[in-house]
């Protein structure tokens, strides 16, 4: 033992654990060595293998190998994309369209096959931690990267992915809105037009259907996304009747708030439509896509030419086996069909038998 700046040292002591020191450092530089060796490995297999690119919203393109994940790619690139059960193919909510390359895409798993067949998803719907694509794409994730699970499982009840079905449409629009809102405080206005939607919307609720969109003063409502066709447009002429009942109790109700009653103009049609989910970011929502629903819309313009409180199509009728045949039928010209649409007239919707 000797005496070093006024310390004792023993040699057995510090030569041991200068040793030992001594191999953790050669241990931690081997092991970054092996890092460096396997990341190296790694890119010459890759290259190798091939390049694609994967194309996002917004303009984002990543460059991946061929056989990386699409929520892979996303993830190198700090792209958010939604994956509630971290990938393991579980809940669907990393599902994306393709919208460029669904043709070269290799076909689904089994047990992928299994989820999108649940949802009703179209070819061009796939699971973005399943697909791995062989060629250049272009993807759109379908839910918003923050979505929670009890969103998602609402989102896969409503069958929000790509689905063709057969519904009825409504379109309900005020007559003579813009002199009901001059002259009034836009707060006045907003009240108004709340009661409104709380009367008709709460008609199309409580008769099966949904409410879809609120445009200025008027709303479309589908009837039929979880009904067949025969129940769907029975539900949407019920609708129309409570529709009528509780407009003329709003009128009523707000008669010293009214210069005259709220009068309104209804469509009815019913055919084969798209239902998905349009939107942006966190802001989505199911609707209808197609011709049916122009024509809908239009058949509630045609209230105004034919003095009337409802223009239905019959086939609405046909299809509800509900006999029209009181009602003056007329036939008009749409865009799209070889053979012109008969519709009935109704004057008033209390008309309607149930």
């Amino acid at each position: 033992m000797t005496v070093r700046d006024g310390h004792m040292r023993d040699p057995n002591v510090g030569g041991p654990s200068w040793d030992l020191e001594l191999q953790l450092y050669w241990v931690y530089g081997v092991l970054l060595a092996l890092v460096c060796v396997a990341r190296g490995t790694r890119w010459l297999i890759e290259r190798r293998r091939g390049l694609i690119n994967i194309a996002y919203p917004g303009g984002r393109v990543v460059r991946v190998p061929i056989g990386c994940a699409v929520l892979d790619a996303s993830r190198r690139a700090s792209i958010p994309h939604a994956a509630i059960c971290g990938g393991r193919g579980r809940c669907t909510t990393c599902r994306v369209r393709v919208l460029r390359g669904v043709e070269t895409l290799p076909p689904p798993s089994a047990s992928e096959q299994a989820l999108l067949s649940r949802l009703r998803a179209g070819p061009s719907v796939r699971l973005a931690c399943q697909l791995r694509p062989r060629s250049d794409t272009a993807v759109l994730p379908l839910l918003p990267p923050n979505i929670g699970a009890s969103e998602s499982r609402r989102r896969d009840y409503s069958e929000a992915s790509e689905l063709e079905r057969f519904v009825a449409i409504m379109f309900v629009d005020i007559r003579k809105s813009t002199a009901l809102v001059e002259k009034r405080h836009p707060y006045d206005v907003v009240f108004l037009l709340n009661h409104f939607f709380d009367a008709v919307a709460g008609a199309v609720v409580d008769t099966g259907g949904a409410p879809n969109q609120f445009v200025g003063d008027g709303m479309m409502a589908i009837f039929g996304i979880h009904a067949g066709p025969r129940e769907a447009c029975s539900q949407a002429l019920a609708a129309a009747q409570l529709i009528d009942s509780r407009l003329a109790n709003m009128n009523r109700t707000l008669a010293d708030e009214l210069p005259e009653p709220l009068a309104i103009g209804v469509g009815l049609h019913a055919g084969n439509v798209i239902l998905g989910e349009l939107g942006y970011r966190d802001r989505f929502l199911l609707t209808a896509i197609g011709d049916s629903v122009h024509v809908a819309a239009r058949l509630q313009e045609l209230t105004k030419d034919y003095g009337c409180q409802l223009v239905v199509s019959d086939i609405v009728a046909a299809t509800a086996e509900v006999k029209m045949n009181a009602f003056p039928v007329r036939e008009i010209s749409v865009r799209g069909r070889m053979e012109p649409l008969a519709v009935r007239i109704v004057s008033a919707m209390n008309e309607l038998v149930a």
